[in-house]
């Protein structure tokens, strides 16, 4: 799951503004209405003025209801919430430019307000803290380093075979013959196989060759 970002420090003003807007026209409401209570005593007009009032109590009850709702919505990032701070909004900016367009240009002011109202909830940041958008651009950034992890150690007790390295042997394509006892005095070699001559030979006793 992934985690909600934190909370915009607008969106904390305006929960505890709309927190209390709810609360004061609750307390509003309630005098309305026991006002109302008052005038039906009275007679002639006093039903009909105290009916009047007891309906424009209980409207000015229904919104401070909503707002205060609304403004602990905001507090706790709940998505219903931002859908009625929108809601009212745009409400807002047509009543405002109703009232503007008729003449009462201070109702400008009010107007601006409530288009920044608008701009500001829609921004990425406010939508994801209300669970509207994705979250992923908000989220701290992971560890990406690789793990360094060292090679397994040798066990102490292992032990390797020694290299055999190759012999290279030399074996002549020709026999040479063991010396024989006349090679004991000699005094000379075969001039062609150079094997040791006894004194006198005029022949080698090997090739054959003359000396």
């Amino acid at each position: 799951m992934m985690q909600k970002p934190s909370r915009p420090i607008g969106i904390t003003i305006l929960g505890i503004i709309e927190i209390l807007i709810g609360v004061l026209g609750f307390l509003v409401s309630i005098a309305i209405i026991g006002l109302s209570a008052l005038f039906t005593t009275l007679p002639a007009v006093g039903t009909r003025i105290g009916t009047v009032g007891v309906v424009i109590g209980g409207v000015f009850l229904f919104f401070s209801l909503i707002w205060l709702a609304t403004g602990v919505g905001f507090l706790h990032g709940k998505g219903w919430a931002w859908t009625l701070g929108m809601i009212f909004t745009v409400l807002s900016i047509l009543g405002a430019a109703y009232v503007a367009f008729t003449g009462l240009y201070q109702a400008g002011y009010a107007l601006g307000f409530w288009v920044l109202m608008i701009i500001y909830l829609t921004r990425s940041r406010v939508k994801a803290f209300f669970g509207k958008g994705s979250t992923s651009t908000f989220m701290p950034a992971m560890n990406t380093q690789p793990t360094m992890r060292t090679a397994p150690t040798l066990q102490s007790h292992t032990q390797y075979a020694p290299t055999m390295q190759p012999t290279l042997q030399y074996t002549p394509s020709t026999p040479i013959p063991a010396p024989t006892p006349a090679a004991a005095g000699a005094t000379g070699k075969c001039r062609s196989c150079g094997v040791p001559l006894a004194p006198g030979n005029t022949f080698c006793t090997n090739c054959g060759a003359k000396q």
